[in-house]
């Protein structure tokens, strides 16, 4: 028999091993009998994995407020010509289904978040009111990260304060907290109500009998079918092709559907507060060093373009140069050296150590230098695209240049800011100011905006002549200012607009190409009745256009 009298002690071997110099010392009991036996060890913390909730009838609403829009979403994508009012609809219910359904959770909306959830919906609406499809393809892509910032900010998401924090937030947020919480989300729509109630297992009879009867069904209908006629004419009256594309969209979208509500059922606010990790840095004097060989460069620059930039600003052609020839030059390489200094000046203030949480003086003197540099580049670059402007018109690519310049021009000034005044958020000026000059393009009609104003400079002799090249180039917004150009008196300038007109009667259906053996081309055909607009596929420039191409018709 074992004697309970026994003694404790710690393990020597254990501060011998370098190894196990970090761990708890194990602690083993003698026995008087020589027997030692190693106490009990307390087990590894358990893997935090996400509870499974039973599904309520608020999540049930929300899934299928979300499979709706979703389907909507996706049914367009597929099948509607461009994108307008069937995604605009779908992206835009989104936002207010989910704030709706986390309304009860803890936390509190940010400004952030509130003009990231105005832009948002601005962004959306946009969709259907804009008639610029690579525009509209840039919207929807700033949407998906719009959204994950409102949840972000609503729900105090955040783990830090810096850009590389708010992009692991991001990516954790649209990656782990959806697409690998997609099972908590399919089990909760599986178990809605409480466990063993009769609504419970209701809900999952349902659900396996519905998935019983899909094979079951698409056996026994082609059966019926074959056995009776009367019921083959009903279902040949059927619109299978659209059931099929029904039939198509319905997957990607349950998806879709399934993936936000996985997202919106888990994410909670977190019980940590930020990390603000603190790092040592480089030294002062090293980036002091790297700023002032930088600033050094640009100084010569400046010296050499001095009478340049006063010619620019002026509005001045300098000698030797085509207006052309003048305003090209460099320009390019100007937007990119000011978006390689914003660059150097975030490194150089975020990797410099600070004292006491101060910048050093240098530093922000030679990135305030950069900022101030990288502004003259901008204001030079725009008043060249002024001039460019002037004297040949405008273009898409000249407007959209212009808009990113001005983007640039907004950051550095916040970086400059916050130079000086730590509390500034660049970050979220960033994305607000960038989202919202897209949105605005999006908004502006480009395309209706460049033809109304060459037309305009031409017939007022700010140009010379009239590029129908361009025009006819541009979007449906230039359609109501080619019908105007078709009863022109200058006649090549009205069979240029009466050509590219024809081509627009097809695309939108109003016409049909048949070859002519008399004069052996295509000519455009009318038809007795044109096609009808599909509503998932509405915008208000296309539909201006479209009442535009109606009235061309009317008069052939």
């Amino acid at each position: 028999m074992v004697n309970e009298d026994y003694t404790t002690e710690r393990n020597p071997t254990n501060a011998l091993q370098p190894e196990a110099a970090a761990q708890p010392p194990v602690e083993q009991i003698h026995y008087p009998s020589g027997l030692v036996l190693p106490t009990a060890q307390p087990a590894p913390a358990p893997r935090v994995r996400t509870p499974l909730k039973r599904g309520t009838g608020k999540d049930l609403a929300l899934a299928l407020v979300l499979l709706g829009f979703c389907f909507l979403l996706w049914d367009s994508l597929f099948w509607a010509e461009g994108l307008g009012l069937g995604e605009a609809l779908g992206l835009f219910a989104l936002m207010p289904a989910a704030l709706i359904y986390l309304r009860d959770r803890p936390g509190r909306m940010t400004g952030y978040g509130l003009v990231c959830t105005a832009l948002s919906l601005l962004g959306a609406a946009s969709l259907a009111l804009s008639g610029d499809s690579g525009l509209k393809v840039l919207t929807m892509m700033t949407l998906s990260p719009l959204f994950l910032i409102v949840l972000l900010e609503r729900l105090a998401l955040r783990t830090g304060t810096g850009l590389l924090a708010r992009l692991r937030d991001l990516f954790t947020l649209w990656f782990a907290r959806s697409f690998g919480r997609i099972h908590v989300g399919a089990w909760t729509l599986t178990h809605v109500g409480e466990k063993d109630s009769a609504r419970s297992k209701r809900t999952r009879a349902i659900l396996v009998g519905l998935a019983c009867a899909v094979p079951a069904l698409l056996i026994l209908i082609p059966l019926l079918v074959s056995s009776d006629a009367a019921f083959a004419g009903l279902v040949g009256k059927l619109d299978w092709d659209s059931v099929g594309k029904a039939l198509f969209a319905l997957v990607p979208g349950s998806f879709a559907a399934l993936v936000l509500f996985s997202l919106l059922l888990t994410a909670a606010p977190s019980k940590e507060p930020a990390r603000n990790v603190k790092r040592k840095g480089l030294e002062p004097a090293a980036v002091i060093a790297f700023l002032a060989a930088v600033s050094a460069a640009y100084v010569l620059y400046l010296v050499s373009q001095f009478a340049y930039f006063t010619d620019a600003f002026r509005g001045l052609l300098p000698k030797d140069f085509t207006v052309a020839e003048y305003a090209r030059r460099g320009f390019f390489e100007m937007c990119a050296i000011v978006a390689i200094n914003l660059l150097l000046i975030v490194l150089s203030v975020g990797l410099c150590r600070k004292s006491e949480g101060k910048l050093p003086g240098a530093v922000k003197g030679l990135a305030l230098f950069l900022c101030l540099f990288s502004l003259v580049l901008v204001a030079t670059a725009l008043s060249k695209m002024a001039l460019y402007m002037r004297s040949f018109g405008l273009t898409r690519l000249r407007v959209l240049t212009s808009a990113f310049m001005l983007f640039l021009a907004l950051v550095v000034i916040a970086e400059a800011l916050r130079l000086f005044a730590r509390r500034v958020p660049v970050v979220q000026l960033a994305v607000s100011f960038g989202a919202a000059i897209l949105i605005c393009l999006s908004l502006l009609n480009v395309d209706g905006l460049v033809a109304r104003y060459n037309v305009e400079a031409w017939r007022t002799g700010k140009l010379d002549s009239l590029d129908m090249k361009t025009i006819c180039e541009l979007g449906d917004g230039a359609v109501p200012t080619l019908a105007e150009l078709a009863v022109e008196e200058d006649e090549k300038i009205s069979a240029a607009a009466a050509e590219e007109l024809d081509e627009r009667l097809v695309r939108f259906g109003f016409a049909e190409w048949k070859w002519d053996e008399e004069k052996r081309t295509s000519v455009a055909v009318l038809k007795d009745e044109p096609n009808s607009l599909d509503l998932r596929s509405w915008n208000l420039v296309s539909a201006q256009a479209y009442e535009a191409l109606e009235e061309v018709r009317s008069k052939k």
